[in-house]
């Protein structure tokens, strides 16, 4: 037992140690983009969600809900709506709601690499896969970042300005587009630089292509952002670029803002009813009390555990019950003769073991009893009187008293006692 006790002992020390270690490392950070309104990674949106909470003129909300939820909704109230994922893919039902949202007055923004929108509004756009080893690389080697620049718009009110961002985080743009739609920002060239001071767009700029497009449709407008990445906890937090952000945002300042997660979910999020538990407080710490116990039983059930030792109890003498209930039942049947029967049958096969003598043959008892008397030291007459007497009762010639049974019974007895 105590060699069990300083196992235990060691082996919680030893997770100790190896908890404060880890707890103590430098924390690793993930590059994945997720979106995700939990996610604290340079990728997620949580610093995102929480700094437009606290400084969007109007309210800002959290939604599941899809486009065809928001144009079905009953309210009547303009608001503005904000999709943010690596790649839209929107069914006929979405594309068909986007519109109409827009021509009832509502604002649209959609931030991704890739659309679903390009046979209605009439764009083209670049592709680039990101990878966040690339920009590792990148950022290790060079660590030289691009021009985006932001393009004077009545519609906003924004004077034009130069916003430096990695080129892996802004290398998607619009290739083509319609006269509808106006270019908000464009991103330039690697080989031209301006200096970080500098509000013009000088003949020496070669832009690349826009990066966000603002198109008016109905009574609202559909604002196309091909730079997601910069929707995340990293762009918010990157130097001043955040308010590269607040100007993309800026034509729906006056309104509503609702960012929908409806488009970007995993398939694990959404399946896994885990992603709900550590979404809430109460939940997440009750299914962590939950695992501690577990743990601690498991800890404490561990330990090796004598079994019990069953009480053996000596075997009970059954046989004078069994004869007493033998005896009460011939009494109760008052068959005398059958009980001397039994006896005599019993009498028989002793002195045929212990004097080689067969009582039960009855040609020439005056033999038998000679040789019974010579192997007992008992009288012949008595002994003859006695197997006179048994066999017409033996052979059930006649019945026998109480009385008789017990002389016949004493007889037998006599005779075994003296072999």
């Amino acid at each position: 037992m105590k060699g069990s006790r300083w196992f235990i002992l060691i082996m919680v020390l030893f997770l100790a140690v190896m908890f404060l270690v880890e707890y103590n490392l430098p924390k690793k950070f993930v590059w994945n983009p997720t979106f995700s309104r939990h996610d604290y990674q340079p990728f997620g949106c949580a610093v995102f969600d929480d700094v437009l909470a606290s400084s969007w003129p109007e309210d800002y909300y959290l939604s599941d809900w899809t486009f065809y939820n928001f144009e079905n909704d009953s309210t009547d109230e303009s608001i503005a709506i904000l999709a943010v994922a690596q790649r839209l893919k929107f069914s006929e039902t979405d594309r068909n709601a986007i519109l109409r949202l827009a021509e009832r007055g509502n604002k649209v923004i959609l931030a991704a690499t890739a659309f679903s929108l390009s046979d209605t509004l009439g764009y083209d756009m670049s592709y680039t896969w990101f990878r966040a080893s690339e920009l590792k690389k990148y950022v290790g080697a060079v660590n030289v970042r691009d021009s985006l620049y932001w393009l004077p718009d009545s519609a906003t009110a924004y004077p034009a300005a130069i916003f430096e961002f990695y080129p892996q985080l802004c290398n998607v743009y619009f290739t083509k587009y319609d006269s509808l739609s106006i270019p908000l920002a464009e991103r330039g060239s690697e080989q031209s630089r301006l200096k970080k001071d500098s509000v013009e767009l000088s003949a020496e700029v070669t832009a690349a292509g826009p990066v966000a497009l603002r198109r008016p449709v109905g009574k609202g407008e559909i604002v196309l952002v091909s730079t997601p990445l910069l929707f995340t906890n990293y762009g918010m937090l990157d130097k001043n670029n955040a308010a590269y952000i607040f100007r993309l945002l800026s034509s729906a300042q006056d309104l509503p803002l609702y960012r929908t997660e409806a488009y970007n979910k995993s398939e694990y999020e959404q399946r896994s009813p885990f992603r709900y538990f550590l979404s809430q407080p109460a939940l997440r710490w009750g299914l962590y009390l939950t695992v501690i116990t577990l743990v601690l039983f498991m800890i404490f059930t561990a330990r090796r555990r004598q079994r019990p030792i069953p009480v053996i109890r000596q075997p009970e003498n059954k046989t004078l019950e069994f004869t007493e209930l033998i005896g009460t039942l011939y009494f109760q049947k008052k068959n005398h003769a059958d009980l001397v029967r039994k006896k005599f049958t019993y009498f028989a096969e002793n002195l045929r073991r212990g004097i080689q003598v067969d009582v039960e043959e009855d040609g020439d008892d005056a033999l038998l009893c000679r040789k019974i008397a010579n192997k007992t030291g008992m009288e012949t007459e008595k002994i003859a009187t006695l197997l006179a007497r048994l066999r017409p009762v033996i052979k059930g010639e006649r019945n026998v008293s109480e009385q008789e049974m017990k002389d016949y019974i004493e007889g037998m007895n006599e005779i075994l006692k003296r072999i």
